[in-house]
């Protein structure tokens, strides 16, 4: 952290990215950052490869976040937050070419790829490292980055209920609440305002559900058709995952799920209980993350994906 701090100190002017397929923990801890830069007298862009899904778009700074990766920016060094590996950024990767990168990240699996690389896998999120780089700066929090980094911390915990929740993130949380935020609202903004058309997709979604003979592996899947078909948008299957992750026995669940960006992108999420660690699952097909959940992207048909994937799954659990 002293590295970044001393970087931060040092440079000007930022871009700030995260993965792809954005959620509240990688677009939260990018808005938070951006108000300490911008606190520090800093320039700071938002860049990412995808945009801000429906649901996080209430959030006061949710236009400040650029897809434009032709804009002509001019900055320093980047931050890359939320990232395991360099390629999760995208298409973000060529905007940034030969500039110094500064990784901040709370995945196991990162692959240090930062010129600076502070990762803390003790950490409940990246948000919870942003929140830590406030302290260390000597930055006030703004009500705006108190509900950036609350929700940073509130979904990628799912809502204090993963076991990377700890005592240290309920008494960050608790200031956090103290700067007049409204837990209740947020959660609605977040979890509960939905459209049909989400719902629709969501039943489609679970229509899918498969169980494997022994009932520990369980598996859904969205298809381009099902979004054309719900009129939805793939963001929209946040949490999907969720559903055969609740299913009794169940030690691995998986959303495979079309529609990428790049044609024959297959994004796969995995979710565990117990002691089954899916980051060597994601990390085998070039991914990455947690032990309870790990994320990758495999080229190929959903059919032939999804036997690659399986197969590997079984192999790990029986092995």
């Amino acid at each position: 952290m002293k590295k970044v701090v001393e970087a931060i100190k040092k440079y000007r002017r930022f871009l700030v990215t995260a993965h792809v397929n954005l959620e509240g923990d990688s677009l939260g801890s990018q808005l938070a950052m951006k108000e300490l830069l911008e606190g520090l007298g800093k320039k700071a862009y938002i860049i990412d490869n995808d945009p801000v899904p429906e649901h996080y778009k209430f959030l006061p700074g949710a236009h400040e976040v650029s897809n434009d990766l032709k804009a002509h920016v001019e900055f320093d060094a980047a931050l890359i937050l939320d990232c395991p590996t360099i390629k999760r950024i995208g298409q973000v990767k060529k905007v940034i070419g030969s500039k110094l990168i500064i990784n901040i990240d709370h995945h196991v699996s990162n692959e240090k790829f930062g010129n600076i690389n502070w990762v803390d896998a003790r950490a409940s999120s990246a948000g919870e490292m942003i929140y830590r780089l406030f302290k260390a700066m000597n930055r006030p929090l703004t009500k705006e980055a108190a509900l950036y980094l609350y929700i940073a911390i509130l979904t990628d915990t799912g809502s204090f209920n993963y076991d990377n929740t700890s005592s240290v993130t309920h008494e960050i949380v608790s200031e956090l609440l103290g700067y007049g935020l409204d837990p209740a609202l947020v959660s609605e903004r977040v979890y509960e305002r939905r459209s049909v058309s989400d719902i629709k997709l969501l039943g489609l979604a679970l229509a899918t559900l498969k169980v494997n003979k022994k009932g520990d592996v369980a598996y859904v899947e969205v298809t381009k058709k099902m979004l054309k078909e719900a009129n939805a948008e793939a963001p929209k299957s946040e949490g999907f995952i969720n559903y055969p992750r609740s299913i009794n026995k169940v030690k691995v669940a998986i959303l495979f799920k079309e529609g990428g960006k790049h044609k024959g992108d297959i994004d796969i999420s995995f979710r565990s209980k117990g002691d089954v660690d899916v980051n060597k699952i994601a990390s085998h097909f070039g991914g990455g993350g947690h032990m309870k959940a790990s994320g990758c992207v495999i080229k190929g048909s959903l059919a032939g994906v999804k036997k690659r994937v399986l197969a590997k799954i079984e192999e790990m659990l029986r092995g």
